[in-house]
C-alpha cells in the first residue's frame, strides 16, 4: 500500500514564508513582521504535526479493519470446516464482531478526541501568541509615550533656561 504524504499542500510553503517574514522583519527592525513570521511558521509546523497525527490514526483504523477482515475470514473457514458446530461458531462470530465494532468505535472516539485536543492546543497556543504580541505593542506604546513626555519636559526646561539666560544677559548689559 503506498504511503500518503503527511505534509499538507501549503505547509512547507507557509513555513518558508514565515521564516522569510521573520528574517526580513529582523533585518528591517520590524518586530511585528518578525512576530507574524514566527506565528506563521508555528502555524505551519502545527498543521504538519496535526496531519501526521491524523495519518497515524487513519493507519491504525485501516489496520484494525484489516484485522477484523482477517478474523471474519478465519471464522468463516472454521464454520465451513466444522459444520456440525455451526451454532456455537455463529455465537462466537457474533461476539467477535461486537468486539471488533466496539474496538473500531473506541478507536474512532480516541481519534476524534485526539483531533479535538490538538485543535484546542493549537487555538490556545495561537491565543497566547496573540496576547503576547498585543502586550508587547502596548509596552512599546507606553515606553514611547514616556519618552515623548520626558522630551517635552526637557524642551520646557530648556526654553525656561534660555529665557532666564536672556533676562540675565539683558540685566547685565543694562546694568
Amino acid at each position: 500500500m503506498p504511503e500518503e504524504n503527511p505534509v499538507p499542500s501549503g505547509g512547507l510553503l507557509d513555513k518558508l514564508a514565515g521564516k522569510a517574514k521573520q528574517a526580513v522583519g529582523r533585518l528591517a527592525g520590524n518586530d511585528d513582521l518578525a512576530e507574524e513570521g514566527s506565528l506563521q511558521t508555528q502555524k505551519a509546523e502545527t498543521a504538519v504535526e496535526a496531519t501526521r497525527l491524523q495519518a497515524e490514526a487513519d493507519q491504525a483504523e485501516r489496520e484494525a479493519e484489516l484485522a477484523a477482515d482477517r478474523e471474519r475470514n478465519k471464522v468463516e473457514q472454521a464454520r465451513v470446516e466444522a459444520e456440525l458446530a455451526e451454532r456455537d461458531r455463529t455465537e462466537q462470530i457474533t461476539r467477535e464482531e461486537r468486539t471488533a465494532k466496539a474496538d473500531v468505535a473506541e478507536l474512532d472516539a480516541r481519534k476524534q478526541e485526539a483531533a479535538a485536543a490538538q485543535e484546542r492546543a493549537e487555538v490556545t497556543a495561537l491565543e497566547r501568541k496573540e496576547v503576547d504580541a498585543v502586550a508587547e505593542r502596548i509596552d512599546g506604546a507606553q515606553q514611547a509615550a514616556e519618552i515623548d513626555a520626558e522630551a517635552r519636559h526637557a524642551e520646557t526646561v530648556a526654553d525656561a533656561l534660555a529665557a532666564a539666560q536672556e533676562n540675565l544677559d539683558q540685566q547685565t548689559t543694562e546694568g
